[in-house]
């Protein structure tokens, strides 16, 4: 039924792997990635020009950094002991006293880190894609969100984003900036994940349980903004001139677990992706829509000012094409959302990840499951599954039919006291997931096209019954043709990669309400002359 998991060490690994980083100004976003230049390669040493100055961003346009690695595992191995043993690092939470914990983890003396088992069969490169931090202190954040998209284009396939966020105040600048992401890139939740930076290991002690508390507050805050409950979450320490072997171990492991996400996620096509119009976006679309409907108002009484009954004629001529135009573009909104809906193309249902480097009370045998919620059931089509050091013990459905499971539950077992790491991702079809929806807007397109038959044979029998006007009526269409099509760009709630590559290609939402508007309008209604020469080349 689910066909086989997708794991680190599978034979189908492809050459080149694409994570998208993301983040507010200062997040880390840059720091993150010369710590994973470190990770794939001990020798390198740390870029810190690359890094910003604690005020400003370093990164103004969008830098790819290319890693090669097989992912392998740290250790720290204490040099003094026979043959060197390595430090189960893990053990220190066990340490009652949590200042006896943090002397634990910084020692140096004698200690040292070296890399360890590969997780990956080859080596992989990994493209590390990283941009300019949406509220960023210089402003300028839809110039920004333009050269993100670019970096998107570039690389036409992504496979993982992360989205840093730094352990100080969760302000509503940066929430609206997460959630401007998850709005405007519907179509990759499934491969998202958030990284907490500048977290101080010494936090994971169970005594902490204030800095704990704090952390799952914003993590909950982010599952509102994320609209669903289960994220993979990485804490790690952006200390970039930390030498002490535990702590650098702890970051080194971290950023393993964080890239291996990239080999297990299922990637997103950017061909196959539609953008959401942001409210900037919509609030200029809205005032567009405004001025053409007033526009097509004025049209129509203009031409009723010459005599009566060429004026009459005249303006019911316009009355129709506009009418059929309008139907024509609800519709194509419609089909727009059956082919990203309307398909058996998986979108993600319910993901869990469990990391149990630190977790000393969960050893032993455990269970994880997806209980189907709400009143509609969502069949699952797939399952993901993803483990270290853990053994499958049991896998149920709810339902009798095992070809038709509504709920999921896996039962398992940790074999290591380190580095277990169990991740499961359930999908469902897009078709299933949208469902209700679906059923909703295949009745409004039914009733819509009747409309448009009506409106189309009025049109037609009104053409014929003032066919010595035949010319006239083509010059009324052919003028106003543009300022109708703009009613459809206006209309869908999604932008396309090439209207929106357009629109961001002119600059078109750099600048005030006034402006942007006036950008807007003029590539709108380049596209709409396109289209027309198309058309009329076409016939």
């Amino acid at each position: 039924m689910f066909g086989p998991s997708r794991s680190s060490s599978s034979s189908g690994l492809l050459d080149q792997y694409n994570v998208l980083i993301l983040g507010e100004t200062q997040s880390g976003k840059s720091t993150l990635i010369q710590y994973m230049r470190k990770y794939a390669n001990p020798s390198v040493k740390i870029n810190t020009d690359a890094l910003g100055t604690g005020f400003l961003s370093h990164t103004t346009k969008v830098d790819i950094t290319t890693i090669t690695t097989n992912l392998p595992e740290y250790e720290v191995v204490d040099k003094k002991a026979p043959k060197g043993s390595n430090v189960d690092y893990g053990e220190f939470l066990k340490i009652p006293d949590e200042y006896d914990y943090e002397d634990a983890l910084n020692m140096r003396k004698g200690l040292e880190t070296k890399q360890g088992t590969p997780r990956l069969t080859k080596m992989v490169n990994l493209n590390l894609i990283d941009t300019p931090g949406l509220n960023a202190t210089q402003g300028d954040d839809e110039a920004h969100v333009q050269k993100i998209f670019q970096g998107l284009n570039d690389a036409k396939t992504i496979h993982l984003l992360l989205i840093t966020i730094s352990s100080g105040p969760f302000t509503q600048g940066l929430k609206d900036a997460i959630k401007a992401y998850v709005d405007m890139f519907p179509g990759f939740n499934g491969i998202i994940a958030f990284v907490h930076t500048h977290f101080d290991y010494k936090n994971f002690h169970p005594a902490r349980s204030q800095v704990a508390h704090a952390v799952d507050l914003r993590t909950q805050s982010l599952h509102t903004i994320m609209g669903r409950e289960t994220f993979p979450h990485f804490k790690i320490d952006c200390d970039v001139y930390n030498k002490k072997p535990i702590r650098e171990c702890i970051t080194q492991n971290t950023i393993q677990k964080i890239l291996e996400l990239a080999i297990f996620n299922r990637p997103i096509d950017m061909l196959q992706t539609v953008v959401n119009k942001t409210r900037k976006m919509r609030d200029i679309d809205n005032i567009l829509q405004d001025k053409f409907e007033a526009t097509s108002l004025t049209i129509e009484k203009t031409l009723r000012f010459k005599d009566k009954e060429e004026g009459d004629l005249l303006a019911e001529i316009f009355r129709n094409e506009t009418t059929v135009h309008k139907l024509e573009a609800q519709i194509k909104v419609l089909d727009e959302f059956f082919i990203r809906h309307d398909v058996e193309l998986l979108e993600i249902l319910h993901e869990d990840r469990r990391d149990m480097d630190y977790a000393v009370d969960n050893q032993g045998k455990f269970s994880i499951r997806y209980p189907q919620q709400g009143v509609q059931p969502h069949t699952i089509k797939r399952r993901d599954l993803l483990c270290h050091s853990v053994n499958v013990l049991n896998e149920d459905g709810s339902d009798e039919d095992k070809e038709d499971w509504k709920s999921w539950k896996g039962d398992f077992q940790r074999t290591s006291l380190q580095n277990s790491v169990l991740h499961v991702k359930i999908y469902a079809s897009k078709s299933n997931l949208h469902e209700i929806e679906i059923k909703k807007k295949h009745a409004e397109r039914l009733d819509l096209k009747e409309k448009l038959a009506v409106a189309i044979e009025y049109r037609r029998s009104h053409s014929e019954a003032n066919e010595s006007r035949k010319q006239q009526i083509k010059e009324i269409v052919d003028n106003h043709s543009e300022g109708i099509q703009i009613l459809g760009y206006v209309a869908n709630d999604v932008l396309t990669p090439d209207l929106f590559n357009a629109l961001m290609g002119d600059q078109a939402y750099i600048g005030d309400t006034a402006v942007c508007s006036r950008k807007v309008q003029a590539v709108y209604m380049r596209l709409a002359k396109e289209a027309k020469t198309a058309a009329a080349a076409g016939s």
